[in-house]
């Protein structure tokens, strides 16, 4: 699949990214790798001298002053580099890759508070998040951005060794880059094989991350339990990860080959300058200072044109991984209206509204007309799959129409300020979230003005058919849940506790989406009583 962007685009976004994250460590980085880029150059000429100086001291022709002198500074170089490599490895480690981490797991966090609802529901935005997640995940901005950098500086290390050892004879630079030209061909052609794996893999490591979910949901796992399924649930898991492992295994085969291939070529083009070394130090062109300089110089090319052509040939690959990451945070943000408005003052009114999900051939609603005035009750009735929940997310504006209108008295739901409707909103949804927090953040996290407002936190309690709970829990600023040791409720009192955090919300419509399916019939009726009196004057 094409790319959005191009490697240049990405490049620019990346190191954009990085050096707003971390502008102290990503400029050292790139400072530090130029200054190492000339390090095998000069090196190769302060041994050479060192060398010379060294056979010429043996033979009576020198003086010792200038060994010392040559190797002072030969020691120096290392001394230099090697502090230069302490010091940029804390702020490469610590800054550019946990720290860059850190920046981009919460821009996409971001990015996903952003999007509409409806993306949620689509299959190949959830693959596509998916893939961005695992970009950060294997560090692969941070890559291409150190990748990048050392590419620069293999290539000033290239040329200036290049330089060195063309002044000693010519045919040391084909050696060179033919015996590590195979490694740029290899991680081009495995490298693009491993992005399209990965790709294809999206949906299966989604499986298996869902799967693995259901062994740390209590609910699920006293369910499997009983029923005696999770041996079968196991399977499932484990036939999925062998797949998922089975495909990678033998991309790696693949590429253990490539690379063993390579090597070999590697150790045979070394063992050529070898040679021609000696047959030119053998025939006088050459000093035997040089020889030994020429050795380390062509050892160092090599490994420098071997880094600069893998970076290179690994460059296509993680511009793809990078390109999901950022494809995902383009993707389009929920539009808000620009309409604010100050209470609902007629009702909610749907026109023939028809809503189709995403990935979906068949509508949950077909041309539904519907009038709510203000103050009104109404019961929704319908078999299961009928779409009662979508349009309980269609009337609290969540999920726009995909036919027809939505108003709210005038108001069209696509012009609306969303923010400025929630104020007047409230939900008591069927699939509840039982939140591992105090009592008191439990409900009062609905309408947060009033976190403080134990009066109002008891009423809701009572209204809920929770009378006794403070009591048993002994405070309202008590931990509920096992999950951190505190006092674990019900799954009946759980979902009392959501329909008190519905309750406890100042609103003007309150949608209630079958909010009592785990309360006793007559628990059920008491509440649904409360409800329609504290509801008097509010549509639900």
């Amino acid at each position: 699949m094409k790319n959005k962007y191009n490697v240049l685009q990405i490049l620019a976004k990346v190191y954009g990214h990085t050096l707003k994250a971390v502008p102290f460590s990503g400029v050292s980085g790139i400072l530090n790798y130029l200054v190492q880029g000339m390090f095998p150059a000069v090196t190769s000429l302060i041994s050479a001298r060192l060398f010379d100086t060294a056979y010429l001291l043996a033979q009576g022709e020198n003086t010792l002053a200038a060994v010392i002198l040559y190797g002072s500074l030969f020691v120096g170089t290392y001394a230099v580099v090697y502090i230069l490599q302490f010091v940029s490895s804390i702020t490469i480690n610590a800054g550019i890759y946990e720290r860059c981490t850190s920046y981009y797991n919460m821009k996409i966090s971001e990015k996903a508070a952003m999007l509409p609802l409806l993306s949620f529901e689509n299959a190949d935005i959830l693959n596509l998040q998916n893939r961005a997640q695992d970009c950060i995940k294997r560090e692969v901005l941070s890559q291409i951005y150190m990748s990048s950098t050392v590419f620069i500086t293999n290539g000033i290390s290239v040329i200036s060794t290049i330089s060195v050892l063309a002044s000693y004879n010519i045919w040391f630079i084909p050696i060179s880059v033919i015996s590590v030209l195979p490694y740029f061909i290899a991680r081009i052609i495995r490298g693009k094989e491993f992005y399209l794996l990965k790709r294809a893999q999206a949906k299966h490591a989604r499986r298996l991350d869902y799967l693995w979910g259901l062994f740390h949901k209590k609910q699920a796992v006293k369910e499997m339990r009983v029923m005696g399924f999770e041996e079968y649930l196991v399977q499932k898991w484990t036939e999925t990860r062998d797949d998922v492992n089975e495909e990678l295994w033998k991309q790696n085969i693949k590429d253990s080959k490539s690379m063993l291939f390579c090597d070999t070529l590697k150790i045979v083009g070394y063992g050529l300058s070898i040679l021609l070394a000696l047959f030119l130090a053998i025939k006088g062109y050459i000093s035997i200072g040089v020889f030994g300089a020429c050795i380390a110089a062509f050892k160092a090319m090599q490994e420098a044109t071997k880094t600069f052509l893998i970076d290179l040939g690994n460059l296509p690959e993680k511009i793809s991984f990078a390109n999901d990451y950022f494809e995902f945070l383009d993707l389009p943000e929920e539009q808000n209206g620009n309409i604010k408005i100050d209470g609902i003052q007629n009702g909610v009114f749907l026109s023939n509204v028809s809503f189709i999900y995403p990935n979906s051939e068949k509508y949950a609603l077909k041309d539904i007309s519907l009038s709510i005035h203000k103050g009104e009750k109404i019961v929704v009735l319908g078999v299961n799959g009928s779409g009662k929940t979508t349009l309980s997310k269609i009337l609290l504006n969540a999920y726009p129409p995909s036919q027809g209108e939505v108003r709210y008295d005038k108001v069209l739901s696509s012009d609306i300020d969303k923010n400025s409707l929630y104020t007047y909103l409230s939900v008591i949804p069927q699939n509840f979230v039982s939140y591992n927090l105090t009592l008191r953040e439990n409900i009062a996290i609905s309408n947060l003005e009033h976190l403080n407002d134990d009066s109002l936190i008891e009423h809701s309690l009572k209204l809920s058919g929770l009378p006794a709970l403070l009591d048993e829990v002994g405070s309202l600023d008590q931990q509920l849940g096992r999950e951190f040791g505190g006092k674990e409720l019900s799954g009946g009192q759980w979902q009392k506790l959501a329909i008190a955090r519905g309750i406890f919300r100042e609103c003007e419509l309150i949608v209630m989406d079958e909010p009592t399916s785990a309360i006793d019939p007559i628990s059920e009726t008491a509440i649904l009583k409360k409800f329609l009196e504290i509801a008097h004057d509010k549509t639900a």
